[in-house]
This record gives C-alpha cells, sequence and structure tokens, in this order.
C-alpha cells in the first residue's frame, strides 16, 4: 500500500435530500472519488520522495556487511528476494526462509544469475512455513544449530489475505542477544508493516487487542467506507490485512520498549515498503487496482529500500533514539501511525495474548514455550 491522506473517504459528506450515498457504480464522478481517496492511488509521490533519504540504489549507501548473519523471512520472491538480493551484495551471510527446497534452489539460481557478484556461499535456505508454529519453532532450533548469533532479523513474509506477524522473532531472543557482545554490534530487528495502518482504518477503529479474542476474530466490525466504497476495488479482506499490519507495527513499537527496558542495545523498527508490484499483489484488486498497480506502482527493488534503510544504514544507529520503536514509510521516513499504537492497554494486550496464546499451542505440540527477552 502507500502513502495516504488522512482524510475520509469521502471529501463532502452533505448530500442533497433523497440522494444516495453510494452511488451506481456507472455514475459520473465515482471512479474519480475512489482514485482521490484509497491509499494506493498515491504511489507517484512515493516515488518522487526516493531522495529525500536514500537514493533508488541503496548499494550505495549501503555499509559492507561482510560477517553479518542475517534472516529474512519470506525471501524466496518479490520484497523479500529484492531484500535478500541487496544485503548478499554487500556481504552478509543471509538466510532466507521458504517453504519447499525446490523454491530455495530456484532463489539461488535467479539472485546468482542475475548477480553475478553474489557469492552462493553467502545464500543459506532455512525451511519455514509461517503457517505453522511448529515449523517456526523446528526453523529457529536449525538456526541456532548453525549460528551462535543473529545480526539483522527482517520479518518480511505476509499475505495480503490477512496474515500478520510471522512470529519468527521468537529465534532473536537469543541469536540477537549473543550478537549484541560482539565488538562493534548493531543489531536490528525489521518488521513490515503497511501504510494501511492509517490509510484503510478510521482514527478511532475499536481495536480489540486488549482481548485475546482478536486472534480468532481480528476483526471486529468494517469500517462503512470499506464496506460501501473501497471494497469495490479489492477481492481480498484489506481490513484484515490492515488489523494484522497494525499488529506487525504495534508488535515492533513493543519489543522496543522491552529491549530498552532490559537495556539491551538492539533497534525494533517497523516499516511500509510502498505499494508495490510483486507477485502479492498481482491478484488481489479489480481492473482499475490493476491499471494502477502496472502505471504508479514501486518495483520490487524500490520495494526493498525501506527495509533495508532500516536494517542498515549507519544513520540509523547514529540516530538510535530517532528510529527506534518508530514506523518507517519509503524510503527512511518516520511517520506517525494509527492513534492506537499510543493506547498502552492496546499494545501490551497484543503482545501478552499473542506469546500466552502462542505458548499453549506450543504446549500441545510438546513443544517449549517462545523464549523471553
Amino acid at each position: 500500500m502507500v502513502e495516504s491522506a488522512k482524510a475520509s473517504i469521502v471529501p463532502n459528506r452533505t448530500r442533497p435530500k433523497g440522494q444516495r450515498l453510494h452511488p451506481n457504480p456507472q455514475l459520473p464522478g465515482r471512479d474519480e472519488v475512489i482514485r482521490s481517496q484509497i491509499p494506493e492511488l498515491q504511489q507517484v509521490e512515493e516515488k518522487k520522495a526516493a531522495q529525500d533519504v536514500w537514493k533508488v540504489d541503496p548499494l550505495t549507501d549501503m555499509p559492507n556487511l561482510e560477517g553479518k548473519v542475517v534472516v529474512v523471512t519470506g525471501g524466496n520472491a518479490g520484497i523479500g528476494l529484492s531484500t535478500v538480493k541487496y544485503l548478499a551484495l554487500r556481504g552478509a551471510k543471509v538466510y532466507f526462509t521458504a517453504r519447499s527446497k525446490a523454491k530455495a534452489d530456484e532463489t539461488r539460481t535467479v539472485l546468482t544469475a542475475e548477480n553475478p557478484a553474489i557469492n552462493t556461499a553467502n545464500l543459506h535456505w532455512l525451511p519455514l512455513d509461517l503457517a505453522d508454529l511448529k515449523s517456526v519453532a523446528s526453523a529457529v532450533e536449525e538456526l541456532k544449530s548453525k549460528e551462535t548469533r543473529v545480526d539483522i532479523l527482517i520479518n518480511n513474509a505476509g499475505l495480503a489475505s490477512g496474515n500478520g506477524n510471522d512470529g519468527f522473532w521468537v529465534g532473536m531472543a537469543h541469536g540477537g542477544q549473543e550478537a549484541t557482545k560482539q565488538p562493534g554490534a548493531d543489531v536490528r530487528i525489521i518488521t513490515l508493516s503497511s501504510n494501511v495502518n492509517y490509510a484503510m482504518l478510521p482514527s478511532n477503529y475499536g481495536f480489540t487487542f486488549d482481548s485475546a479474542s482478536f486472534l480468532t476474530k481480528p476483526v471486529p466490525y468494517y469500517p462503512w467506507q470499506w464496506r460501501y466504497i473501497i471494497s469495490r476495488i479489492f477481492v481480498v479482506d484489506m481490513i484484515r490485512y490492515a488489523v494484522s499490519k497494525v499488529a506487525n507495527l504495534l508488535f515492533a513499537q513493543e519489543l522496543q520498549r522491552i529491549l530498552d527496558e532490559q537495556g539491551l542495545p538492539m533497534l525494533s523498527i517497523s516499516v511500509h515498503p510502498g505499494g508495490v508490484a510483486s507477485p502479492g499483489s498481482k491478484d488481489i484488486g479489480n481492473s482499475l487496482f490493476s491499471l494502477v498497480r502496472s502505471a504508479a506502482f514501486l518495483t520490487v527493488d524500490q520495494g526493498a529500500i525501506t527495509s533495508v534503510f532500516a536494517a542498515t544504514a549507519a544513520e540509523v544507529r547514529e540516530n538510535a533514539d530517532k528510529y527506534k520503536g518508530r514506523y518507517l514509510e519509503p524510503f527512511g521516513k518516520i511517520v506517525t501511525p494509527n492513534p492506537v499504537a499510543k493506547n498502552e492497554k492496546q499494545v501490551r494486550g497484543m503482545w501478552e495474548h499473542t506469546t500466552v496464546e502462542a505458548n499453549k499451542y506450543l504446549a500441545t505440540l510438546g513443544l517449549a514455550p517462545l523464549q523471553e527477552w
């Protein structure tokens, strides 16, 4: 999704007596209203913002990452694949997740064929199915058996249909803390969110993160803007997706509070990659959406820039107090997210309920509980 005005979907709420609030799709003006308001259609502004913080080619700004151990979830396609590419080109040892060996082999082939400078020895497959907590636990154990530390974790995986926080952060409780003991340590956890956190959800939206029910019923209700206007554009549940992306940024924010409380010099940041013409966004909307996507969306390489900036830029570490726990939009701009981020009860509720319920489920599988930070 892309940067969007926080205004109402329909700018003029008054109407002549008897006029329908939600006009027939064929009536003049409907598409103009939608074009001016839905977040995707602001994409051109993001492209122009590329020079505000980082250049379009992040390799000119990225530091040397030789000796760094990085994990990128969902690194076999789209934004994740480009993220892996940039990190590997700068010398990092990158573990990328994929559900099958076939996908992992294809990822290596594509990356090395298109980027001969990448050292194949720096690309490592980590089997992981984020829909299965048992798979997550297994991947964490495998990583711990191979590495004593992790310098950067990029929680990139997620689906437009609503899968949110991918849960792989549990592996950083040990690896991240170990990495902070190294000379010149710079440990960062980057979690992908989206500007739908405020563009699709009104500022007074009634989140239920303070109740465990949000895990089984994440969407308490659908805003009228979605029900009567925006849903005409999409073929997937973008409100469910938006709530999951709010959970992601709250996770990143609360994790930073916990890290600070424990005196750990690690950075947790959430980012919006922009509206990206990735494989995952190809079939989420109708013909109007497809037209805008092809004309105005960022490339997958551009979509990786904000993640890479947050994960590696010297500016971020040098100004840690400015960036830690914050939400960034392309290409490194700090933006104020949905007001729920200021609601301590909702923020802590999201963290605590997720932890409790995840541990209950892990116990049924005979697995150890999530490791505390």
